[in-house]
């Protein structure tokens, strides 16, 4: 077969440019870009409604929004329980207050330890005899009270056979008998937490001589003896 001349193929490619070309439509012509000036919404179609007496078999082969709907039944709804917020708001408050009524009946604690409000209470600085109903009293000097209603505590500190001994005792506890004041610091604490005492530069040391002397005052005011040791006349 004979292979085509070069001059053919020039003019086929003359061809080619000589068909008419599609011309590409404007940009706003275009279907994505056309814009309506306005918009005709139809109206929703009413549903028709359908024939009585339909069997069941019939029902049951149509979608579920062709279906018919049962007619809604309002059922009684009871009222809520009464809420025990309305007869006590804060619970927690109320069981402490209760709690107190039987711990300290006469509000003595409550007062003795309310440094804030009461100018008698005990006060950080001050040493305080403590009397147990099971156990021997701790005397020391108070370094700090913590005020936390039920579980107020105050902190105690005093030297036994030389030895720092601290013990935290709790204001409302069942097995304390009595707090005393044995002694009032002499000037107000700046700090409310005086445990600097701890070092020795500021150590009081041991309270159990202003403890005895304390003792003695108070037995002689109220006239009473000191019980004879045995074994002595």
């Amino acid at each position: 077969m004979a292979s085509s001349s070069p001059i053919l193929r020039q003019l086929g490619c003359f061809r080619s440019l000589l068909k008419p070309q599609p011309q590409p439509q404007p940009l706003l012509q275009s279907p994505l870009n056309r814009r309506a000036l306005s918009t005709v919404y139809s109206t929703r179609p009413t549903p028709k409604p359908l024939p009585e007496n339909l069997p069941e078999q019939f029902i049951k082969q149509l979608p579920l929004h062709l279906r018919p709907k049962d007619p809604k039944v309002r059922r009684p709804i009871p009222p809520p329980p009464p809420s025990p917020c309305t007869k006590c708001k804060d619970p927690v408050a109320a069981v402490e207050e209760a709690q107190l009524a039987v711990l300290d009946p006469t509000g003595e604690r409550r007062a003795l330890f309310d440094y804030r409000r009461s100018p008698r209470s005990v006060k950080p600085g001050d040493i305080v005899r403590v009397t147990f109903k099971n156990g021997d009293p701790f005397n020391g000097v108070c370094l700090s009270i913590r005020l936390r209603g039920l579980d107020t505590s105050f902190l105690l500190r005093n030297h036994l056979t030389r030895v720092g001994v601290e013990m935290a005792i709790k204001v409302y506890s069942p097995n304390v008998e009595s707090v005393e004041i044995v002694q009032r610091a002499q000037k107000r604490k700046r700090r409310a937490r005086l445990f600097y005492m701890r070092d020795p530069k500021h150590d009081m040391g041991t309270v159990e001589n202003i403890v005895t002397n304390y003792i003695r005052q108070k037995r002689a005011l109220s006239g009473k003896k000191r019980a004879p040791v045995k074994g002595r006349k």
